[in-house]
């Protein structure tokens, strides 16, 4: 991905999931935003100038985590980001709930320095609606060398916590949510610690 289209690409992430006054932008309920308004105030914004709707509908057909979505609604052409959004937004998406027999486990990228307090107090959104979670290792090293510090890969049980009662969601292939991750079934993955 060149320069321009990152810029942009962590644009759209900031102001779909974050913060939409940047562009004094309000998201429906369900995250949704008119494209054609956001290209025209993402426009007025110095360094984006450039941008289009084809700029914005080619990062995400590209996207392979799936953070956003286009939608047609009456006609006209919706943006949102799928998930990752801010708790103080209250945006409501419904995911698809993922069942036991669907998945074994998942994984976790984070910080070494945080992990004592993770394995005694599991797994928190912190400021979003969600923990994020990988369906791999690989996916998950990813997410933990954007931190800084040392990173560290939990392994979840995820199969042992839906059997008893938690609930886990689909957002896309590469990301799976839940509100919470109890310290019991969080393990340290080996193959994470470099």
């Amino acid at each position: 991905m060149n320069q321009r289209r990152e810029r942009l690409s962590k644009f759209l992430t900031l102001i779909l999931r974050h913060k939409p006054d940047i562009l004094n932008i309000e998201l429906r309920d369900d995250g949704f935003v008119p494209l054609d308004e956001l290209v025209k105030r993402m426009k007025k914004k110095k360094g984006f100038g450039w941008v289009s709707e084809d700029d914005i509908i080619s990062i995400v057909e590209s996207d392979i985590k799936g953070r956003f979505e286009i939608k047609t609604i009456n006609g006209k052409k919706f943006i949102r980001a799928r998930y990752g959004h801010s708790r103080a937004l209250n945006i409501d998406i419904k995911y698809p709930q993922v069942q036991p027999d669907e998945v074994d486990y998942l994984y976790h990228g984070t910080r070494a320095d945080v992990l004592p307090w993770i394995l005694r107090e599991g797994l928190k959104p912190m400021n979003r609606k969600y923990v994020h979670l990988s369906p791999s290792p690989e996916d998950a090293i990813i997410v933990a060398q954007r931190w800084r510090g040392k990173p560290v890969i939990l392994k979840i049980e995820a199969k042992k916590f839906l059997e008893d009662g938690g609930k886990i969601f689909k957002a896309s292939e590469k990301v799976f949510l839940a509100e919470f991750i109890p310290p019991q079934y969080i393990r340290i993955h080996k193959y994470g610690l470099y």
